[in-house]
């Protein structure tokens, strides 16, 4: 028999202000500076240094570009940060980014060494792509036997995976003793539970939309960190090297939406708030509105954000 279950259902309503960026106008500064200076000038001057996340935004920079006849290297606002580097599990920081490296790592060589492996003399920064056996993490275990060695040689991203199917994450070294696990069992090159942000747009998405040059990033000079367009493609470069560089100015709308839900939950409940965002979030990005959407609640003059119909 069907078990029936009878909820009350009560109506709320509440109000999410969408925020949307529609414009960015781009401006080519010729007078050459370093990436953090050319930044503080955007920031003191525009908005930022220039951020290129849409179609539209690659047509207004062409403009610029044409108007200006410029055709040399400038400086856009992408980075990499070196020491932004997280555990897969729940993706927490790395708070002992000193303390178990091997001498010299991580170095990024190549420009593309974004995941972490232990070895016997520490932990070095490889290639993802690379194929290397790994380590799980099983939170429903004990001991040393929370950790699991997997021979199979694969990227990063598939022991990631496998790890995640069947166990709880890859493993984490978060402390000495999590780190003294792992060292019992690497025998070799091991994938394990780090990863390295990817490189970033000065609002810290992530870089996106326009290409990267023929073999790069490539890290060339072992600190190329800041990012630089020519010919309408990236390349990295040296923070320090001194360049022209576009800053950006944008232009917001908001629009308010009004919502009426039917919940037996207390609506109020900031995990219930945050959960409703995510799925009005997907609704979003389904019907194809994903650019630039910052998507939040309004809270009411009592602090509530929603409000029982009467």
């Amino acid at each position: 028999m069907m078990k029936q279950h009878l909820f009350i259902l009560l109506f709320f309503t509440g109000v999410v202000p969408l925020v949307q960026s529609v414009t960015r106008k781009y401006f080519l500064v010729q007078q050459g500076r370093k990436w953090t200076d050319a930044q503080t000038y955007c920031q003191a001057t525009y908005t930022d240094l220039a951020i290129i996340k849409s179609n539209d935004d690659v047509i207004q920079l062409q403009n610029e570009v044409q108007s200006q006849k410029f055709s040399s290297s400038a400086w856009i606002g992408m980075y990499s940060n070196i020491s932004s580097w997280h555990w897969s599990l729940g993706y927490e920081p790395v708070t002992n980014i000193l303390g178990n490296w091997d001498v010299g790592e991580p170095n990024n060589n190549g420009g593309k060494q974004n995941c972490g492996a232990a070895t016997p003399w520490g932990w070095w920064d490889l290639k993802c792509t690379e194929l290397r056996p790994f380590l799980c993490f099983d939170e429903t275990k004990t001991g040393n036997n929370r950790y699991i060695y997997i021979s199979n040689t694969v990227q990063w991203s598939e022991a990631q995976a496998y790890c995640r199917q069947y166990h709880t994450d890859l493993a984490s070294a978060r402390d000495e003793t999590e780190n003294s696990f792992i060292q019992a069992l690497v025998t070799g090159i091991t994938w394990f539970g780090l990863i390295k942000d990817p490189w970033k747009w000065v609002d810290h998405t992530n870089f996106s939309t326009i290409s990267w040059m023929s073999g790069q990033p490539d890290n060339g000079q072992w600190d190329e960190n800041c990012g630089y367009i020519y010919m309408g493609e990236a390349a990295d470069a040296s923070c320090s090297d001194i360049l022209p560089f576009f800053c950006y100015s944008g232009t917001t709308k908001q629009q308010i939406m009004k919502m009426k839900i039917q919940s037996s939950q207390d609506v109020n409940d900031p995990a219930v708030n945050v959960a409703i965002l995510e799925k009005i979030k997907q609704k979003l990005k389904d019907n194809g509105i994903v650019e630039d959407i910052e998507v939040k609640w309004r809270a009411q003059p009592d602090g509530e954000v929603f409000h029982k119909e009467k």
